[in-house]
């Protein structure tokens, strides 16, 4: 169990010799990074981790209808809430989450950004971990499911938000906007990568996890 716990959180296995960090509060990071707003997306976090509520259920209903709106730490946190009750819905968000995050990260300049990558994994909740491995034989035509979405709807979200789990948002004056991604041109090849590598990842932790006959 704990080795899946492990396959299940990290789907894409992005390995970083960094240990991750949060990203540094507002008032240290400098031009472009600096206009970077996480209020909303913290606010609407903080909807969906109360323990009850109408607030709570309107909130799970907002992310629902306006996904792309939402960032991936909303769209992991909505998995963790809708996992309980919903068990099929809330993979195929963190799927979806996954994905988005994944494809931000790889397109930012600064590859220690990929740090956020891992502290999405720790809000994996061992529940959805564990319904993922007990729903196995689903598991493949949720990922295409989630790779079908991804691929059809907009990014509207802040897609900058990666970069600041970077080491380069923490000691840039923010003043060139273009060393946040790299060039516009590779991020077709980018996401592509992205979806192919997440199919094969999911096919194969469903293949060694099988129950041997």
């Amino acid at each position: 169990m704990l080795r899946f716990l492990v396959l299940a959180a990290g789907l894409l296995g992005v390995a970083s010799a960094v240990l991750a960090q949060k990203p540094a509060p507002p008032e240290e990071f400098r031009g472009v990074y600096a206009r970077i707003d996480l209020r909303p997306t913290e606010q609407m976090v903080a909807r969906l981790r109360v323990a009850y509520g109408s607030d709570k259920r309107e909130a799970m209903r907002e992310v629902q209808r306006s996904a792309s709106s939402y960032n991936p730490l909303v769209l992991y946190t909505l998995a963790n809430t809708l996992v309980e009750d919903y068990s099929e819905r809330a993979i195929f968000w963190y799927h979806v989450g996954r994905l988005r995050a994944t494809y931000d990260a790889l397109r930012c300049h600064d590859k220690t950004a990929r740090n956020g990558l891992l502290e999405l994994r720790k809000l994996v909740s061992p529940q959805l971990a564990s319904n993922q491995f007990y729903r196995r034989d689903r598991l493949v035509d949720i990922a295409q499911k989630a790779v079908d979405w991804d691929a059809a709807n907009p990014r509207d979200y802040d897609q900058r938000w990666i970069t600041l789990y970077g080491r380069l948002a923490r000691e840039s004056d923010g003043k060139d906007a273009g060393e946040l991604f790299v060039p516009e041109s590779d991020w077709p090849a980018i996401l592509k990568h992205v979806h192919v590598s997440h199919l094969e990842s999911v096919r194969k932790f469903v293949a060694q996890s099988a129950p041997v006959r």
